[in-house]
């Protein structure tokens, strides 16, 4: 089929053009009918490619683009277009994937010629069958539960969910590995739909670093390959993509440029392959396809719960009478011995000493001193918005060896203890991942009731009824331990 169409505002260019130039110049340079390409100067042809979706697509010329210039496009008929001109040579071969639904679909190549010729040659192409890549607006599709709907064109956030660990392949009930790092707990996924292939954008939000396999060490220069995993400082590419596509009677949802949270080899941060188990609106199960099957994954809408804030604010205080010292000891193996206490400088122990239950009691009076410790009438509220609260009875205690420093002055000293005035306030905090302990940084002069000269912390312990945090006393060469509780737990 050809189809030859004649612009008439193109005679004007041509009049004008002839009594401009010198004959022999136009002679040269014709736009005239008998240098314009004709049907038969150029060939067109589309063949079935490697799969029933594929064609593979030439483009031939046979004419001499000196005296003739031109340009073409290709015109697959399902919307996407590919343009060439004279640079790209006389011939053009490519392939091409039609994500449609089943149909009959007329591909052109459209020839444009100087003197207002438009030479069309057509193909028919026929798919019998939709491409399972094509996006499925269906509620019951695994596209609409990732993204929520062609109609929701910012897409959906996941978070990394509880059933997320390296499983026993052959019982995925079997953990072997529970790798929930805190690099990984805070990343956020993002899927946005699209109508063709890939299925839309994948955005990963990781808060600057990101948990991966001791094989990806040496591409970071924070990397440690010493280990069996390591925390590197990543930021994850601006145009990831995700699709999903079926083989053998299997699901696979593909990550281009991309991975859910952990990577655990190189290759994952260029492409990474899933199998879907399992798949509803709120949770999607996934095992690794591009690597070892042993790693599982899930991906859910509910934000993970943080047992530092309980995703509002939480209040804590310290463990007074010693409750929570057990759960501590056992999930850190460190050397604990009480709800405050000490160790060798980067022992993060309590080596040396550990306050007894209730050792800080008010009722304990300092007879040198005439007066009582009040640390445990401290609050300590944490927001989910970063903002924290310290409340108190006025005063703050600390080491006697930093008696003057970050503005403490004391009221009493007793031994290796002072106390100060301090009545708390308004404060704000930053939790960020590192190794081997997620660090706490408070704002201003806050600190966690006892002043060791820091306001920054290793949090070595975190759950919904403990919180144990480590401080460097690098000015006595001491670890400082405090383990807090939520408020009326003590």
């Amino acid at each position: 089929m050809k189809q030859i169409i004649k612009f008439t505002f193109m005679a004007v260019a041509v009049a004008t053009m002839m009594t401009a130039c010198a004959p022999q110049e136009f002679d040269n340079y014709s736009l005239g009918d008998s240098y314009k390409i004709t049907q038969d100067q150029f060939t067109f042809d589309m063949t079935p490619g490697k799969d029933e979706w594929t064609y593979n697509f030439t483009v031939k010329f046979n004419v001499d683009p000196v005296k003739n210039p031109f340009s073409y496009e290709v015109r697959f008929g399902d919307g996407q277009v590919t343009k060439k001109d004279l640079k790209d040579g006389l011939e053009h071969k490519g392939s091409y994937e039609y994500v449609v639904l089943k149909g009959t679909y007329t591909a052109q190549c459209i020839v444009y010629n100087p003197n207002g010729d438009v030479i069309i040659k057509d193909k028919a192409v026929v798919i019998k069958n939709d491409n399972d890549k094509l996006f499925t607006d269906d509620p019951a599709s695994l596209q609409f539960a990732l993204t929520g709907g062609k109609a929701n064109s910012e897409g959906k956030t996941w978070f990394i969910g509880p059933w997320t660990a390296m499983r026993d392949p052959g019982n995925r009930n079997s953990v072997w590995w529970d790798f929930k790092d805190p690099a990984i707990m805070d990343d956020l996924f993002t899927f946005k739909p699209n109508s063709v292939q890939p299925n839309g954008a994948f955005t990963h939000k990781n808060n600057g670093n990101s948990f991966m396999n001791e094989s990806l060490g040496t591409l970071f220069p924070d990397g440690n390959t010493a280990g069996s995993f390591v925390t590197v400082n990543y930021n994850p590419p601006t145009n990831a993509t995700w699709e999903v596509t079926k083989a053998d009677g299997k699901t696979f949802l593909t990550i281009n440029n991309g991975f859910f949270g952990y990577a655990t080899a190189p290759d994952d941060l260029k492409k990474t392959v899933y199998e879907v188990i399992s798949f509803t609106t709120s949770s999607i199960r996934l095992v690794l396809a591009s690597g070892w099957d042993g790693w599982c994954y899930e991906i859910t809408c509910e934000m993970p719960h943080d047992p530092l804030t309980n995703n509002d604010t939480k209040t804590w205080v310290i463990d007074a009478n010693n409750k929570h010292l057990d759960e501590v000891k056992a999930a850190t193996g460190k050397n604990l011995k009480g709800h405050m206490g000490l160790g060798p400088i980067n022992s993060f122990s309590q080596e040396w000493w550990g306050a007894a239950a209730g050792d800080k009691s008010y009722d304990n009076t300092l007879a040198s001193v005439g007066h009582g410790w009040t640390l445990y009438d401290w609050k300590i509220t944490f927001s989910s918005t970063g903002q924290m609260r310290i409340v108190t009875a006025g005063e703050g205690f600390g080491r006697a060896a930093l008696d003057g420093s970050g503005g403490f002055n004391s009221i009493w000293k007793n031994a290796d203890d002072m106390a100060f005035k301090f009545d708390g306030g308004i404060y704000t905090y930053t939790k960020t991942n590192a190794e081997p302990y997620p660090k706490l940084k408070l704002s201003g002069d806050a600190f966690f009731g006892y002043y060791v000269g820091t306001q920054d912390y290793e949090i070595i312990y975190l759950s919904n009824t403990a919180l144990a945090v480590a401080a460097h006393n690098t000015k006595e060469n001491q670890d400082w331990v405090f383990i807090l509780c939520p408020e009326g737990e003590k």
